[in-house]
């Protein structure tokens, strides 16, 4: 305990701060200072170590610390254009800003290349909220003081502040200070008047609509980020790129940065923010690599491992003279998780760097341990031929067995390292007031693997403060986690290798041959399996003790012949303990190898005698010895280089229930026991508590002490499916303790599943409630529940936090609930329990599925059926594979490129703000275990904008504006005759319901389909089962409410819930055929009494008809204006009115083809000559149309068929009438606009103008602005959708003729937040996007302007983004 005492301590313990005493490491650098990491290389694979954070810019024989940084995922790649030259040191960005060029560049060929990148991909999320929010801030001052300047020119205010080049708003109506004067020159004096009127109502409508316009644009505002253009070229030697990281365009005076690894160049991105980055170029200069971190993770990693501080040397590193290698694998798209992309590339930078070992605080949990292409690629390959020591956290889920992670906690070729804390750690970092005893982290995980390898090998301080990147404002920074303590033992790693190095010359160092000193002498602390706490120059003096026994340079591979091809022997269920048990086991010796001795490599062939010597002259005779009389083992084996097998008995059969049980099977080198176990075999045994007919077990009273963790082991019934832990703590002993954090930790495994399946660990506090009114101790009750799975083994571990005083005794309770479906019920062939949910199709009236209550008898039944997503099944449009890049992306073990398959996928949403999730059960949620070396997808909307990226691991996600997206799929692999297979592989798309749909559940078939049955007759009421009784349940599947968002032969996945003591069942109905409607019936038509037509007749009638229809298309298809007037005259002699009105529309339609572009644009075509000829075939439409159209509303309610005939005749009418009237609309303005504004200035001014004088002098005749708002005011009249594009664009202009430019961007902006986002709008979209940006630059609000020039190459980029 540390003594309290009335004056301070003389100094603060800065010694634990970066814990290295209790491992020897500062002892050992004391000892043998030149042995501090010297000479070492350690690639740190993590989310990229900060360039500007402290300690971590030299060695302490003065090199550069960091040798590269890589970002190995690609999020910061920039792909760079083909070869552009200058003009006059100019070049034209991406973003659209014209990039001086300093002068002072060398560039011998002239040749440049130009990209972008958005900052928000560049920068962790705490950044990114740093700048978006000043960029937002001042973004926001300026569009207030616009809007602040238009409310002023409202209400009046003469004294408004000058915000514009003319603060007469009015001015932006007229183009003269006498109104009257510009309307019009007539002296009458009341027409002058009326004018006036009429232009003070314009002005108000405009003044409001400009209000209404700017609350719009602020609202809908949001930062997406700048877009930094970059500059690549070649000077000579070397590639270099410039980053206008200012947003100016002015790289006059930038300075162009190398690659790190050559010059050491670091630039800042954000200069307020502390942000720096590094550069890389591949691909020939065809891409640009911007190096940053993902966070602040790395950056202490980097700290503990190998920190050097010249002045501070106290708070250096493990290893302070070792070298790093800045790996990031934490992809800046989701949020700085790993992606196998990543994985890859970091291994490969391992070998091509020559890193001596390599740290990795990453991992997740994985379905089955030891296996896939990047784990077997770390254990072959970068372990075994190119030597490199691999460490990585065992993961952070802890106390209870087996959660260990990938790869670090499972995976052989690895050292597995937990987290302990000591007393300098409690002393220096967690400011206890009252220490506790050495300790593992309550958190760390414990081994062993679920195939029985010991899962953790070693222990290392979890925690300490040292260095942090420098955005984050923190010098040195507490963090813990297994993700410290990993880098800790891979600086004592660095030492010994740097050691070994520097005393044993050019001999030869395995990992292996280091893993097995340090495991060999790590401290016991009485943990699983024995794993201990490194201890460094425990380690080295074994390393020199048996530098020259050749055994020390293998590794041993053991294998488990049970129904699974184990490394360990685990019994974990009732039925593995309930007799002895036998078990045949094979060890074989691994042996290291090299590059040079591949067969490509081996010339003379000299290596790879070698290696076959080696393995030739290998021979182990072993003792064998068992730590505990209920494991049996031979007393001897003999091992040569091939292996050899050996057979053990297990009786558990006498094991106390409920505890874990652990021995080992240790092997001894009969030359020298002293040695130690050569290897060990872990024996693991959780003999579960049988569970009685009540379906509860009483754990009893477990009493508890500072750093205490208990565990009990429950057989968990077969049926049950819900488990209830019950606490209680009430003893007079809680009066005088503290009150203490527990850890409630209970887990059950399933087969090639991820342990977080059935999983819970949970946070309770005892003590905090423990005082009752008027004295005494009052009872602490809680109740924690978690689904279960039946026959498996369930652990209850109760763990007081480490750092948490007192003593505490709690009463644990389990309890049990179960219903499942039952043989008979169509869900289950064998009655045995459900695991993959409940299915009914549709098609069926009535489903029935059969439940049973095989635990106890089960209260509260109340069943209830809700469906909550719609599951879609897409198949791919497109299926591409074609090799990657040789330069990053290539198999280690092959050394050919690997392979990539891009599948895209149509996915059409129908309503704004839709969530949904997207699944390829083949590839995904797996990453460590994958087959595949890669699984990533990107969706993207209409205009190729990037929307959202995810890996393995797949999550809800939100897409905001309904339409098309492509969902872009990538997945990569060394075998391309592999990927074959998938090219038409489905994506499951699971969209959330807008109102979740429920299906009716009744206990007896009549109720489903009628009301009057009587229920006292029923076999079931319901409410109660009876333990091991069957009960029907029929689901009303006729009557279920299909919604919108599901389609026949999609899914409703939901939950069926029978009792809220029990768990849920997934739940999926299949979407039957939609239902036929039979068509209206009609009133029979009145007779004809003309002469009936002869069959030839009717023929003839019908072929004349079909060849005018050809020659009215033609009209529309002809590229030719003569044929098409000809064909025009021709059909017009001798029509009839409606067909009149066919041909002309025909024609018009013709005149003006691209409708979806701008009237005055020169996309449209419509010059003044062709605007007039336009309007006048438009009013001949209109006269032929107009009164049949009217007809289409005496016909709403068509019961005959010569009604019904009148109506669709008079509807065809309509739509040809609205066609005319706008593209007379379009003409008139096409005649009205005048020439196209002149954008606004490049430079968005901090202050900008409220409006302005329209320069566009052009006088339009008073006449034809009459003309156009007469067919304005019609086209509204018939249109059936006021915002429909083409009459936005041909009403719009009308507000433009009047100087309303804020009333005609109104339609516009709603138009654009409405319209779904699909290809086959997007002409429609850009004209729509250039009519805002004119009508922006007509009111001359140049901070809009500038923004929505700033954000276009976002939001519409020219290609899709490279996953």
């Amino acid at each position: 305990m540390a003594n309290r005492t009335s004056t301070p301590r003389q100094e603060f313990p800065t010694h634990g701060l970066m814990p290295r005493g209790e491992t020897q490491a500062a002892e050992f650098v004391r000892k043998y200072p030149q042995y501090d990491g010297r000479g070492v290389v350690a690639a740190v694979l993590d989310t990229g170590i900060d360039p500007g954070a402290k300690g971590l810019q030299v060695t302490s024989d003065g090199k550069r610390k960091v040798v590269d940084y890589i970002d190995c995922t690609g999020s910061g790649d920039v792909e760079l254009s083909d070869v552009v030259h200058a003009d006059e040191l100019t070049l034209k960005g991406v973003s659209g800003r014209t990039l001086r060029l300093n002068a002072a560049w060398k560039n011998p060929t002239g040749e440049w290349r130009v990209g972008a990148k958005r900052l928000s991909r560049l920068v962790p999320s705490d950044v990114w909220m740093s700048v978006s929010a000043e960029r937002s801030q001042r973004f926001c001052k300026s569009a207030q003081q616009l809007t602040d300047a238009v409310l002023a020119k409202k209400s009046g205010d003469k004294g408004a502040t000058k915000v514009s080049k003319d603060s007469d708003t009015s001015k932006n109506l007229t183009k003269d200070s006498d109104t009257s004067k510009n309307l019009t020159k007539d002296s009458d004096t009341s027409k002058n008047l009326t004018k006036d009127s009429e232009t003070s109502k314009n002005l108000t409508e405009e003044l409001d609509a400009q209000v209404d316009v700017l609350k719009t644009l602020n609202n809908a505002y949001t930062d997406i980020g700048p877009l930094l253009d970059c500059v690549v070229f070649h000077d000579g030697e070397q590639w270099r790129a410039a980053i206008d990281v200012d947003e100016s365009g002015d790289l006059s005076a930038a300075a162009a940065l190398g690659a790190y690894k050559h010059t050491g160049d670091v630039g800042e991105l954000c200069k307020r923010q502390l942000f720096y980055y590094t550069l890389n170029f591949y691909d020939e200069g065809r891409t640009l690599s911007i190096v940053t971190c993902a966070g602040s993770h790395s950056t202490h990693v980097a700290g503990i491992l190998a920190a050097h501080h010249p002045d501070e040397p106290q708070n250096d590193g493990v290893a302070p003279g070792a070298q790093l290698l800045s790996l990031m694998i934490g992809d800046h798209r989701v949020g700085s998780m790993e992606t196998g992309v990543g994985l890859t590339r970091a291994v490969n930078a391992i070998v091509e760097y020559g890193a001596d070992v390599a740290n990795m605080s990453y991992g997740e949990p994985s379905s089955t341990p030891n296996v896939g292409q990047w784990v077997q690629t770390v254990a072959q390959e970068v372990v075994r031929r190119h030597g490199c020591v691999f460490v990585s956290s065992a993961g952070n889920e802890g106390p209870a067995l087996s959660s260990t992670g990938s790869p670090g906690g499972t995976s052989d070729g690895f050292i597995g390292v937990g987290a302990h804390v000591g007393y300098d750690q409690m002393l220096a970092e967690y400011a206890m007031y009252e220490t506790v005893g050495d300790t593992v982290f309550t958190w760390s995980s414990r081994g062993p693997t679920p195939d029985g390898a010991r899962g953790v090998d070693v222990y290392a301080p979890g925690s300490a403060i040292t260095s942090f990147p420098a955005y984050c404002k923190e010098r040195l920074c507490l963090r813990n986690g297994t993700s410290m303590s990993s880098p800790n033992l891979c600086g004592v790693a660095a030492l010994l290798v740097s050691a070994w190095k520097q005393e044993m010359g050019g001999a030869s160092l395995s990992p292996y041959r280091v893993k097995n000193a340090i495991v060999s002498t790590a401290k016991p602390i009485g943990e699983l399996h024995s794993a201990g706490l490194v201890q460094t120059d425990s380690a080295w003096q074994f390393l020199k003790r048996y530098a020259a026994r050749a055994a020390e340079q293998v590794s041993w591979l053991t294998h488990v012949d049970d129904s699974r091809r184990a490394r360990g022997i685990y019994l974990r269920n009732a039925e593995e303990s309930a007799h002895a048990r036998f078990f045949n086991i094979g060890v074989v010796p691994v042996f290291p190898t090299s590059e040079k001795a591949r067969l490509e490599h081996d010339a003379d062939g000299e290596s790879g005698r070698q290696e076959s010597q080696a393995q030739f002259d290998f021979e182990q005779r072993l003792l064998l010895v068992a730590t505990e009389s209920w494991v049996s083992v031979p007393d001897a084996l003999y091992v040569a280089s091939q292996g050899n097998k050996f057979a053990a008995r297990v009786d558990a059969t006498k094991l106390q229930a409920g505890r874990l049980h652990t021995a080992s099977i240790d092997a001894y080198d009969s030359t020298d026991v002293d040695r130690g176990p050569v290897f060990s075999i872990p024996v693991t045994v959780t003999k579960p508590l049988h569970v009685d007919a009540s379906a509860c077990v009483d754990l009893g009273t477990l009493q508890f002490r500072p750093t205490e963790i208990v565990r009990r082991f429950v057989a968990v019934p077969p049926g049950a499916t819900r488990a209830h832990i019950v606490l209680r703590a009430s003893n007079a002993a809680a009066l005088e303790s503290s009150p203490a954090l527990f850890y409630l930790h209970c887990m059950q495994l399933e087969p090639a599943t991820r342990f977080r399946k059935f999983y819970m660990r949970e946070r309770v506090s005892i003590g905090h409630k423990s005082y009752a009114a008027g004295g005494g101790c009052a009872e602490q009750k809680g109740t924690k529940s978690m689904d279960v799975i039946g026959g498996a083994t369930l652990e209850v571990c109760l763990a007081q936090f480490w750092n948490q005083l007192g003593a505490h005794d709690i009463d644990v309770r389990v309890e049990f609930n179960g219903i499942v479906p039952a043989n008979g019920g169509g869900a289950l062939a064998d009655g045995g329990p459900l695991r993959s949910g409940i299915t009914v199709h549709g098609s069926n009236a009535v489903a029935r599925v059969d439940f049973m209550a095989p635990v106890r008898p089960e209260y509260d039944v109340s069943p209830s059926i809700m469906l909550t997503k719609a599951r879609k099944t897409l198949r791919p449009h497109e299926a591409v594979i074609s090799p990657m890049g040789a330069e990053r992306d290539t198999h280690l073990a092959t050394g050919s490129a690997l392979y990539k398959l891009e599948l895209d996928y149509r996915l059409e949403t129908t309503r704004d703000s839709t969530q949904l999730s997207l699944h390829m059960p083949a590839v995904d949620t797996q990453i460590y275990e994958n087959w595949a070396d890669n699984f990533a997808l990107a969706i993207f909307d209409a205009n190729k904008r990037h929307q959202v990226s995810q890996i393995s691991y797949t999550s809800p996600l939100l897409i905001k504006q309904c339409g098309e997206s492509l969902v872009r799929v990538q997945i990569r692999h060394r075998s391309a005759k592999d990927l074959e297979a998938l090219k038409d592989i489905p994506l499951l798309v699971d969209v959330v319901l807008k109102s979740p749909v429920k299906l009716t559940t009744k206990f007896d078939m009549a109720s489903i389909f009628t009301s009057t049955v009587d229920s006292s007759a029923a076999v079931y009421r319901g409410g109660f089962i009876a333990k091991g009784s069957r009960v029907p349940l029929f689901i009303d599947t006729i009557g279920a409410a299909v919604p919108s968002e599901a389609a026949p032969g999609d899914v409703l996945v939901g939950k069926l819930t029978m009792s809220k003591h029990t768990a849920s069942f997934d739940f999926e109905y299949v979407v039957p055929a939609k239902s036929i409607k039979k068509p209206e019936e009609s009133k029979p038509a009145t007779p004809k009494v003309d002469k009936p037509e002869s069959k030839e007749e009717q023929d003839q009638r019908e072929l004349d008809e079909a060849l005018r229809r050809v020659r009215v298309d033609w009209v529309k298809k002809s590229r030719d204006d003569g044929v098409r007037t000809r064909l025009v005259t021709d059909l017009l002699a001798n029509s009839s009115d409606e067909q009149r009105a066919e041909v002309l529309a025909a024609q018009l339609s013709a005149l003006d083809a691209t409708s979806s572009a701008l009237p005055w644009s020169e996309a449209a075509c419509l010059t003044a000559a062709l605007a007039r000829r336009a309007i006048g075939i438009a009013d001949s439409v209109i006269e032929l149309t107009r009164t049949q159209a009217l007809t289409a509303r005496l016909y709403e309610k068509a019961e005959t068929d010569d009604e019904k005939t009148l109506k669709k005749q008079a509807e065809l009418a309509r739509t040809q009438l609205i066609a005319a009237l706008t593209t007379k609309c379009r003409a008139l303005a096409a005649l009205t606009h005048g020439p196209v504004p002149a954008t606004a200035s490049e430079t968005c001014a901090d202050y900008v103008e409220v409006d302005g004088s329209d320069n566009d002098e052009t006088d339009v005749p008073e006449q034809t602005v009459q003309e156009y708002e007469r067919a304005v005011a019609e086209l509204r009249q018939w249109a059936i959708a006021a915002d429909d594009v083409s009459v936005v664009m041909a009403t719009a202009p009308l507000h433009m003729a009047r100087h309303q430019y804020a009333r005609a961007l109104q339609p516009v902006l709603a138009w654009l937040a409405k319209a779904p986002m699909k290809p086959a709008n997007a002409a429609e979209r850009r004209s729509m996007v250039e009519l805002r940006n004119q009508l922006l630059a007509k009111l001359q609000w140049t901070i809009w302007s500038a923004h929505f020039r700033a954000i276009a190459p976002i939001e519409s980029p020219a290609n899709y983004e490279r996953l």
